[in-house]
């Protein structure tokens, strides 16, 4: 196996205190033949259902064999336990939080281990970043052709952490949904898929409810808007978002996580 594998990075560390240059200083340490790229880093602090969205909707862009380290750990130093999980394509390695809730959801044919062979960490790891000491090693080590069934002893795929992402509901002729996270322009992405509207109606024929106002039919894209007109329209992730065009819809309405959404036929 050659060294120079893709490694990803995705945080919620922001750029101002050095973190991910730590993380990147161990890995090329490590292999320094590696190529390390960006995914995120501006996930809001400990806001782990955002950070798997944003997993979910990036890695399988990338070329196989990528191993992708996602740390929004709030739990550091508790018990959640460190993983790596080997799919058919991809490596992932992460805190068992509810971080690779959709890899787990999508893929097929998981393993998953427990990364507990100290040999493959820092000498010294810290309680609080584990991101360092203990992931960013672990990935480098990957990278270099370890297997992970080295990394320590095997996950019961069932006993992994997954995400209570609210499910939309429908109640009489009303599909109800919810704002799940806010991305950097203040758009809202509910967790309405296309596929739960197709079960709800055969069109796109509908009338979307949400802080007491009322949006009629979905757009295509941005350039069918006016500015400043607030539209639904199906994001890159395949989830319904929320916008206003040319503006933050999250700063200037205050709508927030857990904004309620209803959708009904219009006709």
């Amino acid at each position: 196996m050659g060294d120079n594998r893709i490694i990803t990075l995705l945080t919620d560390f922001g750029w101002g205190d050095g973190y991910i240059g730590a993380m990147k200083g161990v890995i090329l340490t490590i292999n320094p033949r590696c190529l390390i790229i960006d995914v995120a880093h501006e996930i809001s602090p400990h806001d782990v259902i955002r950070a798997a969205m944003v997993l979910g909707h990036t890695y399988h862009y990338f070329p196989q064999r990528t191993i992708h380290v996602a740390v929004v750990d709030p739990g550091v130093g508790g018990q959640r336990k460190p993983l790596v999980l080997e799919t058919e394509h991809y490596l992932f390695v992460g805190p068992d939080n509810g971080v690779f809730d959709l890899v787990l959801k999508r893929e097929k044919g998981i393993r998953a281990y427990e990364l507990a062979e100290k040999r493959f960490f820092l000498p010294q790891v810290s309680h609080t970043f584990h991101g360092r000491d203990v992931f960013a090693p672990a990935a480098a080590h990957l990278s270099l052709g370890t297997s992970p069934g080295e990394m320590g002893p095997t996950v019961n795929h069932d006993d992994l952490i997954t995400l209570n992402i609210p499910i939309p509901s429908m109640e009489a002729e009303t599909l109800q949904g919810e704002v799940i996270y806010i991305d950097h322009f203040g758009n809202l992405i509910t967790n309405i898929s296309q596929e739960v509207l197709r079960e709800f109606t055969v069109d796109e024929m509908v009338a979307i409810e949400i802080g007491g106002e009322m949006i009629k039919g979905l757009k295509s894209s941005y350039t069918d808007a006016a500015e400043g007109e607030i539209i639904a329209l199906w994001g890159s992730g395949g989830f319904l978002e929320i916008s206003l065009k040319e503006r933050n819809l999250h700063r200037e309405r205050g709508w927030m996580k857990g904004e309620r959404v209803r959708i009904r036929r219009w006709r």
